[in-house]
């Protein structure tokens, strides 16, 4: 009876680790750089996001126009994306070829 009593004690302490100890006397480890920098990046982000809604609520434009707008300058980044996706497709075909060719030549030069 004892023995368990020990070893369920045993048991507790195990589970304990150093974050327990320092709540335990009203402390906590100290964030790394990364995340001090991750959460000012996200409050920036957060206030960016805020900022942006605030200043479409107190635009002088009517609300169709911005929607407009904004939709205007997705589709062009949608666009730009698209060409230069397509663009990267031809490059590489165009490179594949190029190296098909050269491997070719590689081998039709070798004796057989």
């Amino acid at each position: 009876m004892r023995f368990a009593k020990v070893m369920k004690a045993m048991s507790a302490v195990r589970r304990v680790d150093g974050d327990d100890l320092l709540e335990r006397l009203g402390l906590e480890r100290r964030r790394s750089m990364f995340e001090r920098v991750m959460t000012l990046v996200g409050i920036f982000g957060a206030g960016l996001v805020v900022g942006a809604g605030v200043s479409l609520l107190a635009s002088p434009v009517a609300p169709a126009d911005v929607r407009k707008k904004l939709g205007d300058g997705v589709r062009g980044v949608k666009r730009e994306i698209h060409q230069g996706v397509q663009h990267a497709k031809h490059e590489v075909a165009e490179t594949a070829r190029t190296l098909g060719h050269a491997a070719d030549a590689r081998n039709g030069a070798r004796p057989t």
